[in-house]
């Protein structure tokens, strides 16, 4: 699970990641998020019928990481597909073109 965290966080809050997200309060408040939008996916809007992620909007950092506003709070969660996510997370503006630029 660690090799997903990024590296450039210092070690004891990717340990403190790997604990948030295997405790009770996140599993409970990612399964309520998946029931209440009915597994569809918040960027493509597509039913998610593989695994999907639960993305905090406002991303959990190692200064805000106490903050349950930020860590536990349904507002800043999104539900996504993986591939949306990864997009997202590994979005880089110099490699991306709209869909919309290129057919012009």
């Amino acid at each position: 699970m660690s090799r997903f965290f990024n590296p450039k966080h210092p070690q004891w809050f990717r340990d403190w990641q790997i604990k948030f997200y295997n405790s009770k309060p996140w599993k409970e408040l990612r399964d309520e998020v998946r029931r209440e939008r009915q597994m569809r996916c918040e960027v493509c809007h597509k039913l998610i019928k593989g695994k999907s992620i639960c993305d905090h909007k406002i991303e959990i950092t190692p200064d805000n990481y106490k903050d349950d506003r930020i860590t536990l709070n349904k507002d800043n969660i999104q539900l996504m597909h993986i591939e949306c996510h990864n997009t997202k997370t590994f979005y880089q503006p110099q490699e991306f073109e709209p869909k919309e630029k290129r057919n012009v």
